[in-house]
């Protein structure tokens, strides 16, 4: 059997040397033949990690069968991502396994283990729906008003255009728009008239 091993730390200023040592004895116990050693050092709340992601397309390419971890929270923190991660190997065909928790997703308690995550991702993904509409009702309440925030023109972008419009009253849009960088003409041009800068 083929395995990919997985250690993450949260911070920079540590390391994951202990973690990778204890896969790599745990798999050549078992003789497992090691597909390659994927690091993170990354909050597991994120979701943005490079190593994991790097595994996660060796996963679906099927380079290998299984996932060793030492702990579930090594993989991520949030129930919701873990269940995503373990439903998304197994599509691929590949086990999951933390040698530190009694967790191998190729077994029916493991994958009992997946069933469970998945309804306290379900609650936690609920939870966060009912916090971010009691944010919002207090926001309302508050008298703020929801949505982007409206665009306008920087004090240095209105001088700008009346010291051009100024030097030459007949400056065509596309010349004016030439010579701002970080807005579209349209929205330089919709702005300026707003504003009454230009006609």
């Amino acid at each position: 059997m083929k395995v990919a091993l997985y250690a993450r730390v949260s911070t920079t200023d540590q390391n994951t040397d202990n973690q990778m040592l204890r896969l790599e004895e745990f798999a050549a116990q078992r003789y497992y033949g090691v597909y390659e050693r994927y690091t993170d050092k990354v909050s597991g709340a994120n979701k943005n990690r490079p190593a994991l992601d790097r595994m996660m397309v060796h996963a679906k390419a099927r380079r290998f069968d299984r996932i060793l971890a030492t702990k579930i929270d090594r993989l991520g923190r949030s129930a919701i991502h873990l269940y995503e991660l373990f439903t998304t190997v197994e599509t691929y065909g590949v086990s999951i396994e933390t040698i530190d928790q009694p967790i191998d997703t190729s077994t029916p308690s493991g994958r009992f283990t997946v069933l469970v995550l998945s309804g306290v991702a379900e609650l936690e993904r609920e939870l966060i729906r009912e916090r971010t509409k009691d944010g919002l009702r207090r926001t309302v309440a508050n008298g703020t008003k929801l949505g982007r925030k409206e665009r306008t023109l920087s004090d240095y972008q209105r001088n700008k255009i009346k010291k051009i419009v100024a030097n030459d009253p007949g400056i065509s849009y596309r010349k004016l728009a030439r010579q701002f960088e970080g807005i579209s003409r349209t929205k330089l041009i919709e702005l300026a008239k707003a504003e009454g800068l230009i006609q």
